[in-house]
């Protein structure tokens, strides 16, 4: 099993495993991600047996990835039939027709919080400065 490389922050990718190796980055406003042949999808794949709507990535609920069937075509995840809706785990393996793409967790950026981390210090130091004088007044 291979693993994803460094990306831009996104939610999610697709890395195809068989012919032009190269990935597909999921961004959080493109939900749902439609695969297939159609040009309204975000993922044209124009492989032998990729349907025109093969199938979907949605976001369910509780906000897991999950991969929802649009059509009557076959897809198998991990080497076993996708059933009706069926959560994607990261690393697993989708065979769309003749293509293997492997699913993966994008990479998340933590934000810069210096400025929140200085203002709490400051904080502390304030409350400790305000200790340390009632202590010596109440000497």
């Amino acid at each position: 099993m291979q693993t994803p490389e460094t990306s831009p922050p996104c939610l999610a990718q697709l890395q195809f495993l068989t012919g032009q190796p190269h990935r597909h980055y999921i961004w959080a406003d493109q939900f749902p991600v439609r695969l297939g042949r159609s040009s309204d999808c975000a993922l044209r794949i124009e492989e032998e047996g990729v349907w025109d709507q093969h199938v979907a990535i949605e976001l369910d609920d509780e906000n897991r990835f999950q991969l929802k069937r649009v059509s009557d075509a076959g897809v198998m995840i991990n080497d076993e039939p996708m059933t009706e809706n069926q959560p994607l785990a990261n690393g697993d393996v989708l065979a769309i027709g003749s293509v293997k793409l492997q699913f993966w967790l994008g990479t998340v950026q933590q934000q810069r919080l210096s400025t929140r981390e200085a203002a709490v210090w400051a904080l502390l130091a304030a409350v400790t400065a305000v200790q340390v004088c009632l202590l010596l007044w109440l000497k």
